[in-house]
């Protein structure tokens, strides 16, 4: 993210009128583990250094960075939570807030950061994660049973059409709620959900790509049968990354794709025991449990007519 000095300039103020150059420090060092105010601007060991001429040089360094938005991220958290045991009261932040705003970013209140508005632009991170760091994602894994016969047995021109009707139908579901694809193929793809209720988004988008698949079907598929996909949700770990050749090395991914792959019904969906837990009953209610043999039970949706 490129930052305007007027936002800068802010944020320059909220630390130096806020924080003492020690607590200045140990604050970028929650960002660059190592992080030495002393040898970054360069001042002897044995004289104070202004705290104005700090705070200029932590947003400088976070800024070549790029992580400027994470260090205000941090003075949001460091006012409502403290650091060290201790909160500081950090001033400016109203303004910081408003220009960042302006910026097309605005606050997640369950995560404490700010992310990309998505009614202004989508990108593969929300705009805030930062490349080799962990975090917690829900996938969605979505594959289009029996993808290799219907390549076969249909016209390239009808393929690329159903096909693209799908993705429509994958986009509206998990765009309104704020989940992003990672990879896209033509069978299918993964999708990442991390801000809010990952959980019960990631689901949701799920149940709503089966029941709009299901109308398409009725209505508009030009298909000689139904077209099939089968669909799995899984939370854990992932360490962000933008390239694609990674995905697949992670466990987390590695596990929801052996969801999707070896105990999910075409046209249903799948979720995990940790996903599950996480879901308020009305909705938790509408899946089946699933005996795997392993010990660990999964949980099938799937549409049924009485």
């Amino acid at each position: 993210m490129k930052v305007k000095p007027s936002l800068m300039n802010l944020t320059v103020k909220a630390l130096s009128d806020s924080l003492g150059v020690h607590i200045m420090e140990k604050v970028a060092q929650e960002l660059i583990s190592d992080y030495d105010i002393y040898k970054q601007t360069g001042f002897p060991e044995n004289i104070p250094i202004p705290k104005i001429d700090a705070a200029k040089q932590i947003v400088n360094d976070m800024n070549k960075l790029e992580i400027v938005l994470h260090l205000i991220n941090l003075l949001i958290k460091i006012q409502f939570e403290g650091l060290m045991g201790r909160k500081y009261q950090i001033s400016h932040l109203r303004e910081i807030i408003k220009e960042l705003t302006e910026y097309g970013f605005i606050y997640d209140n369950i995560n404490k950061i700010f992310v990309e508005d998505p009614a202004l632009r989508r990108t593969r991170n929300w705009g805030t994660l930062r490349k080799d760091k962990e975090y917690i994602f829900a996938f969605l894994m979505l594959d289009i049973v029996k993808n290799s016969e219907l390549v076969r047995k249909y016209s390239v021109e009808l393929i690329n059409k159903t096909y693209a009707d799908l993705k429509d139908i994958v986009d509206i579901a998990i765009e309104r709620r704020n989940g992003r694809i990672w990879s896209w193929e033509g069978d299918g793809g993964l999708v990442a959900f991390y801000f809010s209720h990952k959980n019960l988004l990631a689901t949701l988008s799920a149940m709503e790509i089966i029941h709009e698949l299901f109308i398409y079907n009725q209505l508009f598929c030009k298909l000689d049968e139904p077209l099939a996909v089968r669909l799995a949700v899984h939370l854990g770990p992932f360490e962000y990354t933008e390239y694609e050749d990674d995905l697949k090395n992670n466990d987390t991914i590695k596990k929801v794709i052996e969801i999707e792959a070896k105990y999910t019904k075409p046209n249903s969906l799948t979720i995990s025991n940790i996903v599950y837990e996480s879901l308020v009953s009305f909705l938790a209610d509408r899946f089946k449990t699933l005996n795997t043999g392993t010990g660990v039970n999964y949980y099938n949706y799937q549409l049924k007519w009485k």
